[in-house]
């Protein structure tokens, strides 16, 4: 019964399962077909492919976007040049790569819970990240939040431990700045770090950070004619899709006066376009304050207990409790991302609350695990006494 321990074998499976599912995962997210419509990366992936540069998702026009970073949308039309523009096998391809990607996660996941407690908190963690279903179906779909979710265990596992040398330093912010090319709200890592890196590494990260991006700002700034510090333009837009009249529920994708159905915006620009979007968001949320604090309020619980709040309600009440015994840089790392991550999705809108938690769920697993395992008594049925009664730490 050794198998269980070895973190390889943890992984190694988690991949696998990841990829028999992949047929079962298409059928319940929509048809094989279907499943790039509405996919923004893929969209301004076949632009590039067809040689109209980082265009649009939502038109075939070759209207210049800064709708999300680069990183992504390259990724796949690359994949799309080998296997063709949205063709089965590019969808299977893709889904493949995020199968190893969540599945590899599983053994940071193991090794963050081994480092930071014990031996059993990270099984507990590491198995509960290769199994729970929310997460397996998360990694099986066409977005970056899986890679984006590596980063953050990579992240955790190994900063604490670097070396303080300038070129340690120079090296990860150089990784940093490609991280934010994929998910620009990793640069809340940083803040979240902050009893691992002095002001001085700080420094040096964000500079070498900024060599990164800076070639994406000066492009948008001569395509788009705006930097968009966060590196992308959209969030007007999808404030406008989670606040707008005539709306019901917390998102609204298919409102008339979205870029899926408004046929101003080849005429407009995208920039002009998302500024308008904003400009109306922000009128309502004026006129109905206490109408957009309600549907926050719903955003919130949203985010965090979507699909399942039975199981939520329990995984984030042992999150808590396990934050109270979490050393004290971890704490700080995990509340400052569970405090701020989430903020801008609370005032937008929340359509794929799985997709959008997944680089904090790792964080969820761990704080709860840690509890779990301190009421062992519950767990005894699932691991063997053995394991279990190794000292936690």
């Amino acid at each position: 019964m050794r198998w269980y321990r070895n973190p390889w074998n943890m992984s190694l499976l988690g991949i696998a399962v990841r990829i028999l599912l992949i047929p079962s995962a298409l059928a319940f997210l929509g048809l094989p077909n279907d499943h790039f419509q509405g996919n923004e990366p893929s969209h301004i992936a076949a632009h590039l492919v067809r040689g109209d540069g980082f265009a649009s998702p939502y038109t075939a026009l070759p209207i210049p976007t800064a709708q999300q970073p680069p990183l992504y949308p390259f990724f796949i039309a690359g994949v799309f040049f080998v296997f063709g523009i949205f063709s089965t096998m590019s969808l299977y391809a893709l889904l493949i790569v995020n199968a190893i990607v969540g599945g590899f996660t599983a053994l940071f996941v193991y090794r963050a819970g081994t480092k930071y407690f014990s031996l059993p908190v990270g099984l507990i963690a590491g198995w509960g990240w290769t199994l729970l279903p929310t997460v397996v179906v998360t990694d099986l779909t066409l977005a970056a939040y899986s890679f984006a979710t590596l980063a953050v265990m990579i992240w955790l596992n190994h900063v604490p431990a670097l070396v303080p040398r300038v070129r340690n330093w120079v090296l990860l912010g150089l990784g940093l700045g490609a991280m934010m090319l994929l998910n620009p709200m990793l640069v809340l890592l940083i803040p979240a770090s902050r009893f691992w890196l002095s002001g001085k590494q700080i420094l040096v990260m964000s500079l070498s950070a900024f060599f990164i991006l800076a070639p994406w700002y000066v492009r948008n700034y001569r395509t788009m004619g705006h930097c968009y510090l966060g590196l992308r333009d959209n969030f007007g837009l999808e404030l406008y899709l989670g606040n707008h009249a005539g709306m019901s529920g917390t998102y609204d994708y298919w409102h008339p006066d979205s870029p899926y159905t408004a046929a101003e915006m080849p005429g407009v620009g995208e920039a002009r376009f998302f500024e308008v979007r904003q400009q109306k968001a922000i009128a309502f949320i004026r006129a109905e304050p206490s109408a957009f604090l309600l549907r926050s309020c719903q955003r919130v619980g949203e985010f965090w207990l979507r699909p399942w709040p039975w199981l939520y309600v329990l995984l984030l009440a042992f999150a808590v409790l396990g934050l109270r015994s979490a050393p004290e840089p971890l704490r700080w790392f995990v509340s400052t991302l569970f405090l701020l991550y989430p903020l801008a999705f609370y005032v937008t809108q929340v359509s794929w609350p799985t997709i959008y938690r997944h680089p904090i769920e790792p964080l969820i697993l761990l704080m709860a695990s840690s509890v779990l395992y301190r009421y062992k008594h519950l767990m005894e049925r699932f691991l063997p006494r053995r394991v279990l009664s190794r000292p936690f730490s």
